[in-house]
């Protein structure tokens, strides 16, 4: 399967779990950093962060390993990068092309208006929790 087949196939069963995840987050309480995790990021960073979910091998270059991030930025997490990559303000230009969907506005577009900043804030949290020493 070439790259740009194997980036579609990664975004449709993305979009595919999108659709089963539907529960709004932030106004009905906490938001599950690690629930959100597992549905959203997983599927291609692996449910250990370390870059090694399901769909790694279809993607033009390999996952980030997420639980690195701060040790890659000399013991200090990325907090306000992260948050920017995941909602979308920031490319990773080093990457290539972004096969990462933005998910702020993914979460917009599903409705959950006000709960979108709670929800990459739950995201953002976990990836800090799992980072290794």
């Amino acid at each position: 399967m070439d790259a740009p087949s194997r980036g579609r196939v990664a975004l449709a069963l993305i979009v595919a779990a999108l659709s089963v995840h539907r529960t709004a987050s932030g106004a009905d309480g906490p938001v599950d950093g690690a629930r959100e995790y597992r549905t959203y990021c997983a599927v291609c960073h692996g449910v250990d962060g370390r870059g090694g979910g399901p769909m790694a091998d279809r993607l033009t270059r390999p996952p980030t390993d997420l639980t690195l991030l701060a040790r890659k930025n000399g013991g200090s997490f990325p907090e306000t990068v992260v948050y920017q990559i995941v909602d979308g303000r920031r490319i990773v230009v080093f990457h290539g092309p972004r096969e990462m969907p933005v998910w702020g506005d993914r979460f917009r577009a599903e409705g959950r208006g006000r709960d979108v900043d709670a929800l990459v804030d739950a995201l953002v949290g976990y990836i800090e929790r799992i980072q290794l020493q």
